[in-house]
């Protein structure tokens, strides 16, 4: 974390999202999520098959389970594709409001916090910083380009998708363990199976998000965070009800 490496592709896609954020910014919201759902595809498509051709020794044409789409930014390609396709208003509504925080703190914890496979290949690391650039683009779109009236249930929305997906990961990080430790091939892998990073850290050492004190603790510090993140992210739309409410008093 922060060698060479990782600073060069840091500032290189902080250089990307402000290009994205400033050039299109008064581009449309449908054009917003065909460029991210391109962008998604492409991106998925490179890790597929760099992660199968580079594992090819031990699992042949299969990809590790461990890089399948469950962390919450590459979840985020599933939301797209249903934003695409989507006609239902109030899912697309919901989804919209959750991307906020998802994309935005998600994707920037991904950027400064990157996996050890992420700067492992060239491939994979432009795939990487490139995705999640593009990402934190559309949700600060999303937040700042008011064509969308974000309400305090918005907020309330957003924390109740990520306890859910959060607790589902939970469910999901323990299928895939049990079947990874039935294989000798796949045990290695068995121990880096942490969709959502509910099993343990995604890095050691770090402050505050740590497993010093068991798992317990560190998902209470982990819902703390992600409350604490969440709210943040809708702090102007708390503090524009907490003033209406007062001027009706």
């Amino acid at each position: 974390m922060f060698s060479p490496r990782h600073i060069l592709y840091l500032s290189l896609a902080a250089a990307a999202c402000a290009a994205l954020t400033l050039l299109l910014r008064k581009r449309s919201l449908s054009f917003w999520i065909n460029l991210l759902l391109g962008v998604g595809i492409v991106s998925e498509t490179v890790k597929v098959f760099s992660y199968i051709i580079a594992n090819e020794e031990t699992l042949g044409g299969y990809l590790p389970k461990t890089d399948l789409p469950f962390h919450l930014c590459s979840i985020q390609l599933i939301f797209f594709a249903i934003l695409k396709f989507s006609s239902n208003e109030k899912l697309k509504r919901l989804i919209m409001a959750f991307m906020i925080p998802s994309c935005l703190v998600g994707g920037a914890a991904a950027l400064l916090i990157p996996t050890a496979s992420s700067l492992a290949m060239p491939a994979i690391s432009i795939q990487y910083f490139s995705y999640h650039a593009a990402i934190i683009a559309f949700a600060i779109h999303l937040m700042t380009s008011g064509r969308i009236d974000w309400t305090v249930k918005d907020y309330l929305h957003s924390l109740y998708m990520l306890g859910f997906l959060a607790f589902a990961a939970i469910y999901l990080n323990s299928i895939c363990y049990e079947l990874l430790s039935l294989s000798e091939a796949g045990a290695e892998f068995a121990g880096r199976v942490n969709f959502m990073y509910v099993v343990d850290p995604p890095v050691s050492g770090l402050p505050f998000l740590n497993e010093d004190h068991g798992w317990l603790v560190y998902i209470v510090h982990y819902a703390a965070t992600a409350v604490t993140a969440v709210t943040l992210c809708y702090l102007p739309v708390l503090l524009k009800k907490k003033k209406k409410a007062s001027g009706e008093e």
